[in-house]
């Protein structure tokens, strides 16, 4: 199954590539989520905004979405070009005369007695801020809150029905009425669910599995559709409970439940039998000496306006950790002087997720790589370009264009195909070395600061660098290298 950071152009067909490659690239659309967020956003006739692109590619590029991709969202109706959606089955056409009970309904249709909707739940708090009069209506308040990108939307509203329907018709409790003893059964019933014998189900569960699992993408309007096709992995699992954890805490803030009944449930997930595989080590930064011989091959490469572009670029990833968004958006604007502390101090405003800004100082260094490389642009040093001028343009762009930033795939290809040339830099010096810089990309940079700042700063100071909303986030940075865990493994006595 596809990932949405997956590239388009590494992911789909090759002979689609070759038709949307070029407008795809012109645009900015680099990932399988861009994609898919592109479509939601804009409907079926999203590809009259690519030039080029044209209608029989886009029907394609929808099917290999719906067949391939349904880990990013799911593919509805609405993402067909007009007139060319899948034609109902004849149960579907004759629902749109007479729909068919369905039993299994999505929240939409949901309709509960008030003994099930939440309007009397036990657990309903007195200070309700979202005035939700029923648990349907708090659920539609916090996706409208908490969830306005439409792939989260479509994350969000999946698992919130998925619990939604499991209170009410598996445990007959309202979602507010819930307790902490009946929320703990909800991840077994998730470990079980399309594992387990029918026979062995019945004992532990009320309805039989075929009520929740049914065809991978069927229609939502479909009496065959339901809410799970299969058994979740471990990471679908963690995921369900971190965003039912979400909307519980949201619920609480609010004052429409008083507690929150997964406060007292451990958050580990169990891993299940052939889930536990120890997986190959996926180690994405860079040591100081693989990082030594980069720089050693970027020093010498001929002089030009892509060796200065390189340069300003692995100043952004590897010194200040910018993510690959932010290094596509900075302009001349980001850099400025200001007070802090006692100081004035050169920084560089990041604008980063949520259009949140950290403000980290830039050295002279990088500031004089980024100059020498708009000197090569025909451009005036930074400090008196206009602060919409890009950072990083696309070469051959007119100077100083706006329009000129360069691409998600522009600075994917331009980094890969460095890492790439120094790879045979170090061929015969280190296979290994090799090895590790041609999987090496964009996000690599942004690891190796991140490894490299956690010897060097505590790991709040990191956090904030990097712009994690969480530290756990951050954390996950501290695994130890190999070596490290060798040699400390050699001081280990056998008996």
């Amino acid at each position: 199954m596809f990932q949405p950071d997956d590239l388009i152009a590494d992911a789909i067909p090759a002979a689609l590539v070759r038709r949307v490659a070029e407008p795809f690239e012109t645009l900015g659309l680099a990932t399988l989520e861009d994609l898919y967020e592109l479509i939601a956003s804009l409907g079926g006739n999203w590809y009259r905004q690519f030039p080029g692109v044209l209608r029989e590619d886009a029907l394609a590029l929808v099917e290999w979405l719906r067949d391939n991709a349904g880990e990013i969202g799911e593919v509805t109706e609405r993402f067909y070009p007009s007139g060319l959606a899948p034609a109902k089955t004849e149960c579907e056409a004759a629902g749109s005369l007479a729909p068919a009970r369905r039993e299994t309904p999505t929240l939409e249709e949901l309709s509960l007695p008030s003994s099930l909707s939440g309007e009397f739940g036990t657990n309903r708090g007195k200070d309700n801020s979202l005035q939700a009069q029923n648990d349907k209506q708090a659920i539609e308040a916090w996706l409208l809150a908490r969830a306005q990108n439409p792939n989260t939307n479509a994350q969000y509203r999946k698992e919130a029905e998925r619990f939604l329907l499991w209170c009410t018709m598996e445990m007959g409790v309202a979602l507010s009425s819930i307790s902490a003893t009946e929320a703990a059964q909800y991840p077994k019933w998730l470990e079980e669910l399309g594992r387990t014998d029918e026979a062995l189900w019945a004992r532990h569960w009320r309805l039989p599995q075929k009520t929740w699992i049914g065809k991978k993408n069927e229609p939502r309007l479909s009496p065959a559709w339901r809410p799970f096709n299969g058994p979740l992995s471990a990471s679908s699992r963690k995921g369900a409970m971190t965003i039912l954890r979400l909307l519980f805490s949201f619920l609480v803030k609010t004052g429409y439940l008083r507690f929150s009944p997964f406060d007292q449930i451990s958050a580990k997930v169990r891993l299940l039998p052939g889930e536990g595989a120890p997986k190959a080590f996926a180690d994405r930064s860079l040591t100081p000496e693989q990082w030594k011989e980069i720089t050693s091959f970027l020093a010498g490469m001929k002089d030009s306006q892509t060796k200065a572009r390189l340069e300003v670029i692995l100043s952004l990833g590897k010194g200040l950790g910018m993510r690959a968004s932010e290094m596509m958006n900075a302009s001349a604007g980001w850099i400025c002087v200001r007070r802090i502390g006692d100081e004035d101090m050169r920084v560089i405003e990041i604008v980063g997720k949520g259009d949140k800004i950290r403000r980290l100082p830039i050295s002279d260094e990088a500031v004089s790589r980024i100059n020498a490389y708009f000197a090569l642009r025909s451009l005036p040093p930074v400090e008196n370009c206009p602060p919409e001028t890009p950072l990083i343009a696309n070469l051959g762009k007119g100077p100083g264009s706006p329009s000129g930033g360069i691409s998600r795939s522009g600075l994917y290809r331009a980094l890969i195909n460095f890492f790439r040339e120094a790879a045979r830099h170090v061929e015969e010096k280190s296979a290994a070395d090799a090895a590790k810089l041609r999987a090496s990309s964009t996000h690599w940079l942004r690891h190796t600061f991140a490894t490299t700042a956690l010897k060097q700063m505590d790991i709040n100071v990191v956090q904030n660098a990097m712009g994690h909303a969480s530290i756990g986030t951050t954390s996950r940075y501290l695994t130890p290298e190999e070596a490290q865990i060798a040699r400390a493994m050699k001081k280990m006595e056998s008996l």
